[in-house]
């Protein structure tokens, strides 16, 4: 592979920082180009001779990430520089915060972390008289797809890897996620009740024939079950949304006035749904000031003070989240002309965008301001599933029986085709969208540990699961030598306080600490257990085991004995189920089990939340143990529901470093005077 051309690398920064650890920050980039970079070097007394290099998830175009997200972010500095002796690696990954998806050409998937690397190798050997021997590289989302993308080009540069909530092949069917959203929005709590612990367990139950449709299209495509509490309209939709708009207009203009597409058929079923109005802007607010701001900007990879503004419209909408995926057009004032697609709508009706489609945002827009607003392209977008399935990549063949079957997680896609060909028309350019098969190869030097998580809505499990047929088809049964797939339970896309609250409408950063975990612990574990692997040559704990239908659910191994992975096994009940039905005053009895993977590490914490409001209790539990029981009692003075929460942390030993690998299981109490 021929070298990229790159500009000088200059330094603008160089100093000494004691937050949060004690470390020498270099600021710089390379001139002629958008590349900037940040390294965190320990001093000298802590070196090892190592660096790990962190690639922030979504569209990248932030070198600052670590270094802002503290409050979020808390561990890599400890176990990178601290405990593991290795310095940090940031970069913006070849763009700005508003330049785009950060995935269009290789300076920007792997060539400028490269350059990056190799460049804090240089002013590391000038430092500690001697270069790392070593680096490792990970990140999530985005920047795990690009970890990947990183491993497999320039083995000259990283040794060990680990990409967390990503996977290759097929994304996620977003488009099947709009269609759903579309439909079941209303109905969305209750279906939520009847899947979280101690419901009905029948998500179907009260739902319309065309909401019952949506939902198993959801479901078929392989939205994870345990992740419904978080099914809301999700921002990065836009991307893929917006990308077959400018790939495909052919398909837009198709779905209203074709044969074959719903638009035109049946327009009336479709009604309901639309909306098409003139109407004017009568307020320009803060974005600051919309719930679910800060995750616009997490998302867009820009730093959350950077200005921007939302809008309110005259015109009033009954339900103000259908306005998702509409396009205001502005047709007086200094932004005339211009188009903005909605991203992001708070309960007030307050509407924002992301920077990457149109990075003015609402720069301009003032009171009184003309705009349409109509949602004809996202309505389309939200039935392109149909139109785009990618059956090449799903449909195999037995070699032996010529029998031709569709990979495990996706024979969903079954109910749109007979005879394995499609229902309706289709467009190439669609499925060219969710589909990135022809850019991951599987094939990599050095060793990877691939962390991903059950209860992801945005990377969802049947996704995540195919880089590990990439690495099979690239090395077959030497995998084990290379390549590890843990999963984390219950855990979501990223951080539950931050997440929870960004993608939905319940706010309360502390609810959704109590119903999810994070999977920091597994990850810094993985890094921990990288540079065994490769310097040492000491396997890591073997994949966690699982099993996963056709249609893409997963189902974790619940023995902690042939579980794998790092993860503790958590269970729960209350008064000896799922479910009690209790009076105000009563003892309530609260079991709580808990036990780590073999030769994993041992149970070092484990707390009850019997609110489900995020105030864990700790609970006594015996040192050095595998295996723990925790019996608590309880007693409600208000009536009410609760999802109370028993939490376990896990390490390699008693004493062993934070962050814990965390599960958890919840239990339902309703409580009535």
């Amino acid at each position: 592979m021929e070298k990229p051309k790159v500009g000088s690398p200059f330094i603008d920064i160089d100093e000494w920082r004691d937050v949060p650890r004690r470390h020498r920050y270099v600021h710089g980039g390379f001139e002629d180009t958008h590349t900037r970079f940040s390294f965190y070097f320990p001093p000298k007394e802590l070196y090892k001779g190592r660096f790990f290099q962190y690639l922030e998830g979504s569209t990248g175009g932030n070198e600052h990430m670590l270094y802002q997200r503290q409050a979020v972010i808390t561990w890599p500095f400890h176990v990178a520089l601290e405990e593991l002796g290795g310095y940090l690696v940031e970069s913006n990954q070849a763009h700005f915060a508003y330049e785009g998806m950060g995935a269009t050409a290789d300076w920007e998937l792997f060539g400028a972390s490269a350059e990056s690397a190799l460049y804090s190798k240089k002013l590391a050997a000038e430092m500690y008289g001697q270069a790392p021997r070593h680096g490792y590289i990970w990140g999530p989302s985005g920047g795990g797809f690009r970890t990947m993308m990183c491993i497999e080009n320039r083995p000259d540069v990283w040794d060990g890897a680990s990409p967390h909530v990503t996977g290759a092949g097929i994304a996620p069917s977003y488009s099947a996620a709009g269609f759903a959203w579309l439909h079941l929005h209303s109905k969305i709590p209750e279906i939520v009740d009847a899947m979280e612990p101690g419901g009905s367990g029948d998500p179907f139950a009260n739902l319309s024939h065309d909401q019952r449709e949506a939902l198993a299209i959801l479901y078929r495509s392989g939205y994870p079950r345990s992740a419904l509490s978080q099914f809301w309209s999700f921002s990065p939709w836009l991307w893929f949304f917006i990308g077959t708009m400018y790939s495909d207009p052919d398909y837009y203009q198709k779905f209203w006035n074709a044969p074959g597409y719903l638009g035109h058929d049946d327009p009336h079923r479709i009604a309901p749904f639309l909306i098409d109005k003139k109407t004017r802007v009568r307020r320009v607010v803060d974005a600051k000031q919309i719930a679910g701001y800060e995750y616009t900007f997490l998302v867009s990879g820009v730093p959350s003070d950077t200005a921007s503004n939302g809008v309110e419209l005259e015109e009033h909408f009954a339900e103000p989240e259908a306005l998702f995926g509409a396009s205001l057009t502005f047709t007086s004032g200094k932004a005339k002309g211009r188009t903005v697609i909605v991203s992001l709508v708070d309960k007030k009706g307050t509407l924002g965008t992301m920077a990457q489609v149109v990075p003015e945002l609402f720069r301009g827009v003032e009171e009184g301001d003309e705009v349409i607003v109509n949602n004809r392209n996202f309505i389309a977008w939200c039935h392109s599933f149909m139109h785009g399935l990618p059956l090449a990549l799903v449909i195999t063949e037995d070699p032996q029986t010529g029998r031709k079957q569709y990979l495990q997680g996706y024979e969903g896609l079954r109910a749109l085709a007979i005879d394995d060909r499609p229902l309706f028309p289709q467009h190439p350019k669609l499925m060219q969208a969710t589909t990135g098969h022809a850019v991951q190869t599987g094939r990599f030097k050095g060793k990877m540990i691939h962390v991903n998580a059950t209860h992801d809505a945005n990377g969802w499990p049947n996704f995540c699961a195919s880089y590990k047929k990439l690495v099979e088809a690239a090395v077959g049964n030497k995998i084990s030598d290379s390549y590890r797939l843990w999963w984390v339970e219950n855990a979501p896309h990223g951080s539950p306080a931050v997440f929870g609250p960004s993608i939905s409408p319940l706010k309360d950063p502390g609810i959704w600490t109590s119903r999810l975990v994070d999977y920091d612990g597994v990850t810094a574990q993985a890094l921990r257990d990288l540079t065994k692997w490769v310097e040492e040559g000491t396997p890591p704990p073997a994949d966690t085991m699982y099993r996963m239908s056709g249609d893409g659910d997963i189902k974790l191994e619940q023995d902690p004995q042939k579980r794998g992975g790092v993860q503790p096994v958590a269970h729960a009940t209350v008064n000896g189920s799922t479910r009690a039905e209790v009076k105000v005053g009563e003892t309530v009895h609260f079991i709580g089990k808990a036990a780590q993977p073999s030769g994993t590490g041992v149970i070092v914490a484990a707390e009850w939340d019997f609110l489900g409001t995020g105030a864990f209790i700790l609970q006594n539990i015996p040192n050095n143990k595998s295996e723990v029981m925790v019996e608590s009692l309880h007693i409600y003075d208000k009536p009410g529901t609760y999802f109370a929460s028993f939490r376990v942390g896990s390490s390699r030993a008693a004493n062993g470093p934070k962050p814990y690998a965390r599960n958890n299981a919840r239990v339902r109490v309703i409580v009535t005077t």
